[in-house]
This record gives C-alpha cells, sequence and structure tokens, in this order.
C-alpha cells in the first residue's frame, strides 16, 4: 500500500468534504428551537454617612454598571425529550468611585472584567405521554421560595413535576452542586461559579402547591420542605393565599433549623467573628449545643383598582417579624419569595437584617438573640396606557439583638424608596428608584464584651455614635425577547 503525504491544510479541506454529509443549512438547524432572554443594563450608586456607626468616618459611595445577557434555547419536543440550553453573560465594573478614593482610578475601569460568561444550564426534559410528569437532568434554575431564579441560582441535578392530581403539583428535587449568585466564599467547600463558586454538598428538596378557582375567589397553598447535608437539617417554607380581582391576602412563614455541628459548612463560608462588633455565628469551635433556630413569618394585603373600578391604582400593606433566634431562611436573601416592600433594609449591616443562611450578614442564631418587627406599605399609580407607572416604598422597623443578657443592638430603621418606570412597548422597559435608608441604632455594642464558650456575652461598650444613612440611586434598562 501506498501511503499519501497531505499537508496541514489539505487534510483540514478532506475532513471538510468526508463530514459535509452530515451537514445542514443553518435555517434548518435551527427550525423549532425556542429562544428566550433579555438584556439588561443596571446602574447602582451606594453612598453612606457615618458607615459603621462611626461619626468619624467619612462619606463614602461605591457606584457600578452591570451588563447582563440571558438567552435560553429550547429545542423541540422529540419522542417525549427536549433539551435546554441557557448562556449567561454577566459582567459588573466594581468600585467606580468617581474619585472619592483616588481621582480618576476605579475598578474596572468603567467597563468590567469580561469573565463571567458561560453555560448557565444545560438539561434534558422529558414529559411522558402517560402521565402529567416532568422530569428535568442537569443543570438548571433553581427556581424555589428560598432561592432566586432570576438571578442565576442553578443546581445540577434532576427534578420531577407531576400534576396528576387535579389542581396540586408535586415536586422533588436532588442536586449534588448548586450556588447562589452573590455567594463569595470557597474555603474549600465549592467549586468553580460564574460568581464566586457552587456549594459541593448535596440539596434535596420537596414541594406541594396547589390552587383552585371559586366563585369567591383564587385560593393557593404552598408547602416546601429542603435539606442540606452539612449546612440546613430542615428548612420549610408554606405560604397561604388569596385573591380576586381587586384585592389579595398572603400569609407566609418559614422556619429554618442550621447545622452547628463542627463539620457544617456554615462555620467554613463564615470565619469567626468572636471579639468583633459583627456577632453573627461565633468561631466553629464556639458553636456547640447554641440554639440554630430561625424563621421569619411575613404577612401581606394588597389591593389594585384598575379591572374592577378602572382606577389605575395599587397598594399593598405588610407585616414581618419572626420567632425564633433569627431569621436566617433562605439560601439568597434578595427578597423574591417574601412580598416586601423597599429595596435594600433587608440586605445590608446597617439594619442588621438578612434572610440569608449562607452570606455573613444578620443574625444566624447561633448565640445571638434577635427579634424583628418590620412594617411596610407602598403605592403606584399607572398613566399613559399604563405605560408610566410612579410609587413610593415606605418600611419602618426594628431589630434588637441580644446575647445572654448583654444587648448588642437595638436598631430602628425607615427606608423612603420612590420608583418609575416606563415601559416603552412589550419589549423594552426602564426603571429606576431612589431608596434611602435612616438607621438609628442605639445600643451598639463595640469590642467591649467576652464571649464564654456557651456564646454568652458577658460585658458591654456602646458605640459613641448611633446614627447612619444609605442611599441607593438605581437605573435599569432591560430589553426582554
Amino acid at each position: 500500500m501506498k501511503f499519501l503525504k497531505l499537508s496541514l491544510a489539505a487534510s483540514v479541506a478532506l475532513g471538510a468534504f468526508s463530514t459535509a454529509s452530515f451537514a445542514q443549512p443553518l435555517e434548518d438547524a435551527i427550525k423549532g428551537i425556542d429562544v428566550s432572554g433579555y438584556l439588561r443594563y443596571r446602574y447602582n450608586d451606594d453612598r453612606y454617612d457615618a458607615n459603621g456607626f462611626n461619626k468619624d468616618s467619612v462619606a463614602n459611595s461605591n457606584a457600578t454598571h452591570r451588563w447582563k445577557a440571558v438567552a435560553d434555547f429550547k429545542a423541540p419536543v422529540a419522542d417525549n425529550v427536549a433539551f435546554n440550553l441557557g448562556i449567561l453573560y454577566n459582567n459588573e465594573s466594581n468600585n467606580v468611585n468617581h474619585g472619592n478614593t483616588y481621582p480618576g482610578i476605579g475598578d474596572g475601569e468603567g467597563s468590567g472584567k469580561d469573565g463571567s460568561f458561560g453555560v448557565s444550564t444545560f438539561n434534558a426534559v422529558i414529559t411522558p405521554d402517560s402521565t402529567a410528569t416532568t422530569v428535568i437532568i442537569g443543570k438548571q434554575r433553581l427556581a424555589t421560595p428560598v432561592t432566586s431564579a432570576g438571578d442565576d441560582d442553578r443546581g445540577t441535578g434532576i427534578l420531577a413535576l407531576n400534576s396528576d392530581l387535579e389542581g396540586f403539583t408535586f415536586a422533588a428535587g436532588a442536586f449534588d452542586s448548586w450556588a447562589i449568585d452573590d455567594l463569595e466564599l470557597t474555603r474549600g467547600y465549592t467549586s468553580g461559579g460564574n460568581d464566586g463558586g457552587s456549594i459541593t454538598k448535596p440539596l434535596y428538596a420537596l414541594a406541594g402547591i396547589y390552587g383552585v378557582d371559586t366563585a369567591y375567589g383564587h385560593f393557593g397553598a404552598q408547602l416546601w420542605g429542603f435539606y442540606i447535608q452539612d449546612a440546613v437539617d430542615a428548612l420549610g417554607f408554606g405560604e397561604l393565599s388569596w385573591n380576586n380581582a381587586t384585592f389579595d391576602v398572603a400569609l407566609q412563614y418559614a422556619l429554618a433549623k442550621l447545622d452547628n455541628s463542627n463539620s457544617s459548612i456554615l462555620g467554613a463560608l463564615h470565619p469567626s467573628v468572636v471579639g468583633t462588633n459583627n456577632l453573627q455565628i461565633g468561631s466553629v469551635a464556639n458553636r456547640a449545643n447554641i440554639a440554630e433556630a430561625n424563621d421569619l413569618f411575613v404577612l401581606n394585603l394588597g389591593a389594585n383598582f384598575a379591572q374592577e373600578y378602572n382606577v389605575p391604582l395599587d397598594v399593598k400593606l405588610g407585616w414581618v417579624t419572626n420567632f425564633q433566634d433569627g431569621t436566617a431562611v433562605t439560601l439568597n436573601d434578595d427578597g423574591t419569595a417574601f412580598k416586601y416592600a423597599g429595596a435594600i433594609w433587608w440586605q445590608n449591616n446597617a439594619t442588621g437584617i438578612s434572610t440569608s443562611a449562607l452570606l455573613p450578614r444578620g443574625v444566624h442564631g447561633f448565640g445571638n438573640e434577635q427579634e424583628i418587627s418590620v412594617f411596610y406599605g407602598a403605592i403606584g399609580y399607572s398613566m399613559v396606557d399604563s405605560r408610566l407607572r410612579i410609587g413610593l416604598d415606605y418600611v419602618w422597623g426594628n431589630n434588637e439583638v441580644t446575647s445572654g443578657n448583654v444587648t448588642i443592638k437595638d436598631t430602628d430603621f425607615q427606608e423612603i424608596t420612590p420608583r418609575i418606570s416606563w415601559k416603552h412597548n412589550k419589549n423594552l422597559t426602564i426603571s429606576g428608584y431612589y431608596a434611602y435608608l435612616m438607621t438609628d441604632a442605639d445600643g451598639y455594642a463595640v469590642n467591649g464584651y467576652s464571649i464564654d464558650a456557651a456564646g454568652v456575652a458577658t460585658a458591654t461598650t456602646y458605640n459613641a455614635n448611633d446614627d447612619e444613612t444609605r442611599q441607593r440611586v438605581r437605573v435599569e434598562v432591560k430589553y426582554s425577547f
């Protein structure tokens, strides 16, 4: 046999000809594929006065530009199987200080790093003919009350949904790795992700959802249960709701029992805070036999007078409180499941309130006792064929944190947030808000207590300054397709 030596270029060309019979025109290849998603630009400008309740601190700010693109491709169903692919681009320029730190110098040079790009979802969807069941296998968004699918919380595993029983939907999921979008700490229990890391401890979920339409309105209920190995022994979320054409009512309650053993990943995700003024959970060594129960209760009342009374006015009122030692009942504290008003009061160290068990904010019940009481109201009015909406949110709350007989923090706060949005067309929406948060933290303990082996503080020294203000301006442009 005689061998023929080919150049690299000739080899590539020959390979192209040999596979040409398997190729097809692009139009035929993408026929039947549904594409959805959005392009979003978001500008945040955060400003702080007396940051950390330190009256001598210089007023500072942090501004960011963020560009985000999401594209989800859904292949047509063939033999009861479809495939989904999601592409995510998430770019943020950090610390655009407008010359507050160094003249004209900030992180990202106003454009950010181009590192957050990749596959956000990649899964197969199985829909058998014999049952109203959907099984999703692979990388998928986590759309649960304690995570936020819209903010890229996702997991790799299996999720099954069944609706054979009229009015009911049952769900069961198991994920061997998962991530929340704002997880930044990766102390050995995480692997790479678009924004920080993925938790490599299994997450399990069960849910039952019910809804029925009656002559008196729509009644709904849902109950979720979660377990995370070496993190959350049990987490439950329940909701009862009712609505008609004008009014709606919702009762929401979540309860979490966090794992406080020395093998818990919560100790790895959060460094020791013993001896500091940010007394969330204590060191791993001091957590044994310390209460770890967290819960949150929300009552929400709403009304929209547009449909029945032709008045483009909507209002809502609500109350938030807790009965256990902390409020860490979610994985992502973006507030998507709970029907809050306001924009920033539950996500910062000024109020000391956070619902996330994974983020180093708020109180997790490890050695501290937290009592919160928050009242909120919001009103909105639509104009120009409902394309322009203006609104105003108001929040008043109190957060008291104690350890033994010591008051670590007793904070009153108010948030006032005017909002505006313009729906240019069915795809393009421009919106924004200005959030102003005022906090008054009487009894703010600063490095003046000691903590014994049981996690109990025994001494007090208080900060001379007890006021802090925070402001956020957000502008968002979103194009959906």
